[in-house]
């Protein structure tokens, strides 16, 4: 009779293998078995809550007290509310991929993927019957759609590829991620996410904001010069001058620290209609986009937000073009100095052994 043959059993193999009933080859961080049927493998998932737990929370504040909500609480909601945790993890698996070298970044893009949208299905029941019970795990959820929608796109190596349907798309999440709030803000406010509220104050140091004061100054020049609604028909001419006033808002609430998180409001706060007429190519709302760019680069400088702030400056550039992008000329000189600036710091500081972050 022939012998049979030896067979090693698998003692660590990972929760889906299991599950299946099949042998796991135990490869980390995501098994053989479900790289080929391309599911989120335990191993992996571990991965992402390691990382969200020792370096993702910690990259999404400057506060210690926000970077704990993130670290502790939102994980500890997450585990009552499958949604929250799969978008927690679609953020940390980005999170990775942004520092991870090209080659390895796929499949973390991947499964960022998966969970985001496991995430959605899960979530998108409950936004119709937002209650004071659910209300702060979905508006953790609403803060870190946010970021998976800016992030997902990694505008920094996209700049070819993106265009204004892309950028109307994650305006649109943000919106809807803003509708939460304002549904919910008095519970929030009172709840143990309320620190939320103030995650996004994350701005550049005072010294190099202030080309961002040169800015709001234009901004105000321009409002001041069409005190009509910017000489087209009477829709139209609202929507952009509605928008361009909301933009000079947040800039000022800004660099006066009123409110250094307002400039992640302006997408929600502008008016429908002119989203649809960066859709239409309009060229004046390329115009204020361009500057809303330019307010990025200057003040913001989270991982998620890596590139964004150039794709709007040189999307707006190429749909002015040659005989309109004259507009632009001003606030290109601000960020062009703001650059210069900071290179001659990282360069005063590489030359005295110090990092700057």
């Amino acid at each position: 009779m022939p012998s049979r043959r030896s067979h090693t059993k698998s003692h660590h193999g990972c929760t889906q293998c299991k599950q299946r009933r099949i042998k796991c080859d135990e490869a980390r961080p995501s098994c053989g078995s479900c790289q080929k049927k391309r599911i989120v493998c335990a191993f992996l998932n571990l991965e992402l809550l390691h990382h969200w737990h020792t370096t993702t929370a910690a990259s999404l504040a400057h506060s210690k007290s926000i970077q704990d909500l993130f670290r502790i609480t939102v994980p500890d909601v997450a585990l009552s509310y499958p949604f929250l945790m799969h978008s927690l993890l679609a953020v940390s698996a980005l999170h990775i991929g942004h520092k991870c070298p090209p080659e390895c970044r796929r499949k973390y893009t991947e499964a960022a993927i998966r969970h985001n949208d496991l995430s959605l299905s899960l979530c998108t029941p409950l936004l119709s019957n937002v209650t004071a019970e659910n209300c702060h795990a979905l508006f953790a959820f609403s803060c870190l759609v946010v970021i998976f929608a800016y992030a997902a796109e990694h505008a920094a190596s996209s700049l070819d590829t993106l265009d204004e349907g892309d950028v109307v798309k994650v305006f649109k999440l943000v919106r809807g991620a803003g509708s939460i709030v304002g549904q919910a803000r008095p519970w929030i406010e009172q709840g143990e996410m309320r620190q939320l509220l103030a995650a996004g104050r994350n701005l550049r140091q005072p010294s190099t904001t202030k080309y961002a004061h040169e800015l709001y100054a234009q901004l105000q020049e321009i409002i001041e010069q069409h005190a009509k609604p910017l000489g087209h028909d009477q829709k139209v001419g609202s929507a952009l001058f509605s928008s361009v006033e909301h933009l000079r808002d947040v800039l000022r609430r800004c660099t006066t620290r009123e409110d250094p998180g307002a400039l992640m409001s302006w997408p929600v706060m502008v008016h429908a209609d002119y989203l649809d007429l960066l859709l239409q190519g309009e060229p004046t709302s390329f115009v204020i986009l361009g500057h809303y760019g330019v307010a990025l680069e200057l003040l913001k400088d989270e991982w998620w937000l890596d590139g964004w702030g150039e794709f709007l400056v040189n999307l707006a550039l190429k749909r002015l073009g040659p005989t309109e992008e004259w507009k632009m000329a001003r606030c290109l000189e601000l960020l062009r100095a703001d650059r210069a600036e900071r290179w001659c710091v990282v360069y005063k500081a590489a030359s005295r052994g110090q990092t700057i972050r």
